[in-house]
């Protein structure tokens, strides 16, 4: 590997632990949003979704970066498991905990998305149910 190509990898690493990190703080976000459209609380959810724009903002300029660097490096947008085994075998010990991190973060988004997605499912009926006349369904956490 010349000189280049491993300062584009050595630029890529703290990217990619970054992201990780946003997409920690997303999941946190995610999930608060959720809480908050489970209690139809719509102030709170305001304020979430206010608070929520420099963290977006942010990874999407990371993203940009991400992307642009992988390119550099050969790269160009390709999956998780085909980036993995593109990693120069002398750097490798060095990605794996930043991957391992970001792939567990991934994780954890998507469930909090899953969990965001069902309530507001139920929000969307409850609506759809006032619209229609019918009386809103009151449901009780029976994990109580």
């Amino acid at each position: 590997m010349n000189i280049s190509n491993r300062e584009k990898w050595e630029q890529l690493l703290p990217v990619f632990s970054e992201l990780s990190s946003l997409v920690s703080a997303l999941c946190d976000l995610e999930d608060s949003l959720t809480v908050s459209a489970s209690k139809n609380d719509l102030e709170e959810l305001t304020r979430l979704v206010s608070e929520a724009q420099p963290t977006l903002l942010r990874f999407r300029g990371l993203e940009q970066k991400r992307v642009k660097l992988q390119k550099e490096c050969g790269f160009a947008p390709r999956s998780m498991t085909e980036f993995l085994t593109g990693i120069p075998e002398e750097l490798r010990e060095d990605w794996e905990n930043p991957i391992a991190d970001l792939q567990n973060n991934l994780r954890r988004f998507i469930h909090s998305r899953e969990n965001a997605d069902r309530i507001l499912q139920v929000r969307i009926s409850d609506i759809s149910q006032q619209l229609q006349g019918q009386p809103e369904v009151s449901f009780r956490d029976r994990r109580v």
